[in-house]
């Protein structure tokens, strides 16, 4: 990693995001989050590094996609689309009660931030879908038609999230049930399955001088979700040192296995590589909220068994 990742992704513009070296956009939530910033350091950078969903170039793309593209990479940059438009239309449900139960002032600055994120990447999927896929531009039938192409174990991750949500509306100055919401959306959703997306398109794209649009576009919601991520290990390495360390745990025993599934079941991902990425990242924002290492290793070894089909106890 150069000494400049930083500078190289935080202080690029839309134009230069299509030419970043590909070391540097999928290291770049690594190394925000190895920073440990507050929330008011994160509120700042999202100051700098506004852009505009409209700006995105999409034409060019569109014809490449239909005309140039082989099926396989029609496939894996359709499934991927389709994914993040459930995904970042989810996370504005989410973010509603995450910010009204928010503890701290500063967190909710910094959550405020969040929803404007999630709205103009919401905006750029249902664009990428319906400039690049051809699918219907009502986004009521657009979500449906995605959710048909998603994989079975995120309507499962779906289910679990409403659920989180739920007893977080119901409850709304839970503490401990607003950190188990910060960790399904920030750890998993965002921290993880987010991730892992966003660097299956850009370095499945890395050779191709195509597609300029959609690289742009998956760059700059990948410098978002740095911030995102950063928010969430800040706020639950501070859950966890103030006793709520099984509250987030068992968040994780529960949406882990289904994130590992996901990873299975789509084709976009499939792959022994990004399926260990998952787990390198899982580890690594562990580590950085202080989660037990016997823990880890139980739900590393108990999720990735369950990913793969294996009953529980046959290993």
């Amino acid at each position: 990693m150069s000494r400049w990742t930083p500078l190289l992704m935080d202080e690029a513009s839309l134009s230069e995001m299509p030419k970043l070296p590909l070391a540097e956009v999928m290291q770049h939530a690594n190394v925000v989050a190895a920073q440990r910033l507050k929330p008011k350091e994160l509120y700042e950078r999202w100051d700098r590094q506004q852009w505009s969903a409209v700006d995105i170039e999409l034409g060019p793309d569109r014809e490449n996609f239909h005309d140039v593209l082989t099926p396989g990479y029609r496939k894996i940059i359709g499934e991927s689309i389709a994914t993040f438009i459930i995904g970042e239309y989810t996370g504005l449900d989410m973010l509603g009660p995450i910010i009204s139960g928010s503890p701290d002032e500063q967190y909710s600055v910094f959550l405020g931030t969040q929803i404007a994120d999630e709205t103009r990447h919401t905006h750029l999927v249902f664009r990428l879908g319906e400039e690049i896929l051809g699918m219907d531009p009502d986004p009521k039938r657009m979500l449906a038609e995605s959710w048909n192409m998603s994989a079975p174990a995120h309507r499962e991750l779906s289910m679990l999230e409403a659920g989180i949500v739920r007893d977080l509306q119901r409850r709304p100055l839970d503490y401990g049930q607003w950190l188990r919401a910060v960790t399904l959306f920030h750890m998993i959703t965002e921290g993880v399955l987010a991730l892992v997306g966003q660097r299956v398109l850009v370095q499945a794209l890395r050779d191709m001088e195509l597609l300029d649009g959609v690289k742009t576009a998956f760059t700059a919601m990948c410098r978002d979700e740095s911030r995102h991520v950063g928010f969430g290990m800040h706020a639950l390495r501070t859950g966890v040192l103030e006793g709520h360390h099984d509250d987030i745990c068992e968040v994780l025993e529960a949406a882990v296995p289904l994130a590992l599934r996901i990873d299975q079941e789509s084709s976009a991902v499939a792959n022994k590589t990004f399926r260990q990425m998952s787990v390198d990242i899982l580890r690594r924002h562990m580590r950085l909220i202080g989660i037990d290492e016997s823990f880890q290793d139980h739900l590393i070894t108990t999720a990735s068994a369950q990913a793969d089909g294996v009953p529980t106890g046959a290993r």
